[in-house]
């Protein structure tokens, strides 16, 4: 096992890990997103709960966080190998994170009131919606930027 074998394969799980994440929200932009605002005055519930069946949480609660951990492990281990890809990795760990926060608010702050709270006014869903459109587009932003970068990064680790 060579230094960088680590690095290759932790990065690997982290491109896996952000193709996931990339075409589950680039799915819903394109198939469910529209719906939403033209859904405005009925409940925009997806049914009991933020983990029941249908609920898009469900998705993405098991891969996420994995998905960060894995790619800080990546940019950990590309950092301690000497002639590592260091800004490739480095810029792709930060772009994870961001990717993260931009995806807490959205759960937290948009799509709670969206989807779960009943008593939220037509008005307010349909700038939730909107607001999540706007969210969305910089998380996939983020989000293929950082794919990108670590399949750069991985390119460069394996060829060492």
């Amino acid at each position: 096992m060579t230094v960088s074998d680590p690095l290759v394969a932790l990065t690997c799980l982290a491109v896996l890990g952000h193709a996931h994440w990339f075409f589950g929200n680039l799915y819903e932009a394109i198939v469910l997103a529209p719906g939403w605002r033209s859904m405005a005055d009925e409940p925009l519930s997806v049914g009991g709960g933020v983990l029941a069946p249908g609920s898009p949480v469900r998705y993405y609660v098991p891969i996420t966080p994995l998905t960060v951990l894995v790619t800080v492990s990546a940019g950990i281990a590309g950092w301690r190998t000497p002639d590592g890809p260091h800004p490739a990795l480095g810029l792709g760990v930060a772009l994870s994170l961001i990717s993260a926060a931009v995806t807490g608010y959205i759960v937290a702050r948009v799509n709670l009131p969206l989807f779960f709270v009943a008593d939220t006014p037509a008005e307010q869903k349909v700038m939730l919606a909107r607001r999540w459109a706007r969210l969305n587009y910089i998380r996939l932003t983020t989000l293929g930027a950082t794919g990108t970068l670590l399949v750069w990064a991985l390119t460069q680790a394996s060829t060492r």
